[in-house]
């Protein structure tokens, strides 16, 4: 039972990143026309999943009240500079100028639209990956009384998504770095999620980091 019950958030997971690093890697579009493709792929397959299981979109992504919330203003607040503090630690292992580069000619961004884009990243895109990875896939697996390896499932499509998008701009070991610190904060991301029984709580949390890592888009953008 446990089996079929999890062909398929394994199949979405696999169609997912398919077309998502097919759409990075081989169509290379401009990053609007790659969140179009993220919002149809994810609405699909989370509306699937909802008709497979029976349950309703707030049940199926994990969106109810958080518990005991005034505890996770800390954690927001510590996100920031933690982010902040790895980028500077990092910074003389990072080809900026590449980054840059790619930020806009790659993804289109420009000083005109970026400020525009990195709010979307910070709110609506986050909120759309909390609610594929931490809330449609780990609660299939809940479900399936799996939660330890949908935790690591998920960990692992949430590094293995990103790493389609950064993976021109590193060296190899900087590449392998970067999938391990990608899977630890899936793992957070989880744990915060968990620890407040709801989607909400680590999506405030992947807003926070996206302020951080969108300060250095801005800076690299504006200023270098």
């Amino acid at each position: 039972m446990k089996a079929k019950q999890l062909i398929y958030p394994l199949a979405a997971a696999v169609i997912f990143l398919a077309g998502m690093i097919s759409a990075e890697q081989i169509l290379s579009p401009p990053y609007a026309v790659k969140s179009a493709v993220k919002v149809i792929l994810i609405l699909l397959l989370t509306g699937i999943g909802m008709k497979l299981s029976g349950k309703d979109l707030k049940t199926c992504i994990r969106f109810r009240k958080m518990q005991h919330p005034a505890a996770l203003i800390a954690i927001m607040i510590a996100v920031i500079p933690a982010v902040l503090l790895g980028f500077y630690l990092l910074r003389d292992q990072l080809d900026l100028p590449a980054i840059r580069q790619g930020l806009m000619e790659k993804e289109q961004l420009t000083k005109q639209n970026c400020l525009f884009v990195f709010a979307y990243i910070a709110l609506c895109n986050s909120f759309l990956e909390e609610a594929f990875f931490r809330g449609f896939l780990t609660e299939s697996f809940r479900s399936a009384g799996l939660k330890r390896s949908g935790a690591a499932v998920s960990a692992l499509a949430f590094a293995v998504y990103h790493l389609g998008i950064v993976d021109s701009w590193l060296s190899l070991p900087m590449l392998l770095l970067c999938i391990g610190l990608l899977f630890c904060a899936a793992l957070f991301l989880q744990w915060i999620c968990d620890r407040y029984d709801s989607m909400k709580a680590s999506w405030l949390v992947h807003v926070c980091a996206n302020l951080a890592i969108n300060a250095v888009g801005i800076l690299l953008i504006f200023f270098l």
